[in-house]
């Protein structure tokens, strides 16, 4: 009896030792499969923060990151390249373009000014707010004059590009002069001095002075309309 008596009494504990692993074995199943998704979600498929920390780290040009309507400066700044890639000249007069009319109504008004310097190049842009597509043309000046009046304009350098943004308007509508550029009339940046002259009928002036003639190229950039003019270095 003294022999059996330990046998019966081991028989419910391997019972129960067997009912154990069971449900371990069950439970680590369940685990694995429910952390098998979470894994694949993270791992395959960023979640929202995820991509969107992704995506505004990206090139501003992107569409899924900020658009240029709400940052343009950060546009600018990511630059790498001129705006007509290496199409350099020196042929002012040959830069004209034909502005393109809003169908709001309230055409373009002179909004913001800008100069920065990139590697190979400096940069000069002018941003213009409202509807449609600023026009331009450009030419070489010995004396660079105000619009209407003709008087001298006091401009740094030795030469001296005219640009003539076509296709904006003066700010006489409501709302057109809080929009209206309201910062310094010059601003530079290495040898070049930025001289805006004002928008007069649908003519906004500035007046771009160099150290020497220079290569440069014009062009434009979307939401919000900007003229950018790149001078070679």
């Amino acid at each position: 009896m003294s022999h059996h008596e330990p046998v019966a009494r081991r028989i419910p504990q391997a019972l129960a030792i067997v009912c154990v692993l069971a449900f371990a074995a069950t439970g680590c199943t369940d685990s694995a499969e429910s952390d098998a998704p979470a894994q694949s979600a993270h791992s395959g498929t960023p979640s929202a923060s995820q991509s969107g920390a992704a995506q505004s780290g990206a090139a501003s040009t992107s569409s899924a990151s900020p658009s240029s309507t709400q940052d343009p400066e950060a546009e600018e700044a990511a630059a790498t390249s001129p705006i007509q890639g290496e199409d350099w000249t020196q042929s002012a007069s040959s830069q004209t373009r034909d502005p393109i009319h809003g169908t709001a109504g309230d055409g373009l008004v002179f909004h913001a000014m800008r100069v920065a310097e990139h590697e190979g190049f400096y940069r000069v842009v002018l941003e213009f707010a409202g509807t449609g597509a600023p026009g331009w043309n450009m030419s070489w000046s010995d004396q660079p004059v105000e619009q209407g009046r003709g008087l001298p304009l006091e401009v740094a350098g030795v030469a001296f590009l005219d640009l003539v943004v076509t296709g904006t308007a003066m700010p006489t509508a409501q709302g057109q002069q809080d929009q209206y550029y309201s910062g310094p009339a010059s601003l530079q940046v290495g040898p070049v001095d930025v001289v805006e002259d004002g928008t007069f009928e649908d003519q906004t002036h500035v007046v771009i002075g160099l150290d020497d003639v220079r290569d440069f190229q014009i062009g434009a950039l979307e939401d919000p309309a900007r003229v950018v003019v790149d001078i070679r270095k």
